[in-house]
């Protein structure tokens, strides 16, 4: 793997220094050609951030003192939020923030949970979590909401060196999602990874199922149609045959 930091002593340099948002230290992970959507923008949305019976929740940095205390493992949601009335990303012992403001450890797993509450939603509603790691790739077996596997897993977008502060890093975009038949009284999403992953970003969209598009109808009740004629096509023949 080509993303380590190099010592321990690098590793000591960089917790020790100031911390600023992926931003300055990192690529726009919307930008053209790189893999993260907005919902407005996304073959899987179709709603606008902010709509009502909408959630949204994004981290850069997990630095946030605003939840919990300044020395616990948590953080709120730094890029923005809506819809939410509680949001938060956790992580393991051993596992701290760097100078980036990412999460980092050289030497054990490293094991995140993000929990969000939120609107309510009737129905069935499509959670999605997308998330930007450097180095170690996740683990995408961990990837569970409220311990269902996702509906869709995918990597979006892969730089196998990609310039960073502190020298080249391989720097992994993923998108998961999941369709449930009815709304969850809170969302709970786990994930992990070995060591020397620096998680630089998680973003969270959820809102009610996707109705499907006119196309898409006119697919299914053909696909219907076809069904009933075969079915009927196959009834005469037996009928003719008797």
């Amino acid at each position: 793997m080509k993303f380590k930091l190099a010592t321990l002593a690098a590793v000591c340099t960089l917790a020790a220094a100031p911390a600023f948002a992926d931003g300055l230290n990192g690529p726009d992970p919307y930008a053209a050609g790189l893999g993260f959507d907005t919902p407005s923008e996304a073959s899987w949305g179709g709603w606008m951030r902010g709509d009502a019976g909408t959630i949204y929740a994004e981290w850069d940095t997990f630095t946030d003192s605003s939840y919990g205390t300044t020395i616990d493992r948590t953080a709120a949601p730094t890029t923005g939020s809506s819809g939410t009335t509680d949001a938060f990303i956790s992580w393991n012992s051993g596992t701290f923030p760097a100078s980036t403001g990412n999460p980092y450890n050289f030497s054990g797993p490293e094991i995140y949970q993000t929990s969000i509450v939120g609107a309510d939603i009737d129905g069935g509603v499509r959670a999605v979590l997308q998330i930007e790691g450097w180095g170690t790739e996740l683990d995408l077996d961990s990837v569970m909401l409220n311990s269902l596997m996702p509906t869709v897993t995918s990597i979006t977008y892969v730089d196998d060196s990609y310039p960073s502060s502190f020298g080249d890093v391989v720097l992994t975009q993923y998108l998961f999602y999941w369709d449930l038949a009815s709304a969850p009284t809170s969302y709970v999403f786990d994930f992990s990874s070995g060591a020397h992953m620096s998680l630089a970003q998680v973003v969270v969209d959820i809102a009610a199922a996707p109705v499907p598009e006119p196309e898409t109808y006119a697919m299914l009740l053909a696909g219907i149609g076809l069904v009933g004629w075969q079915v009927r096509r196959r009834n005469k023949n037996a009928h003719t045959a008797a």
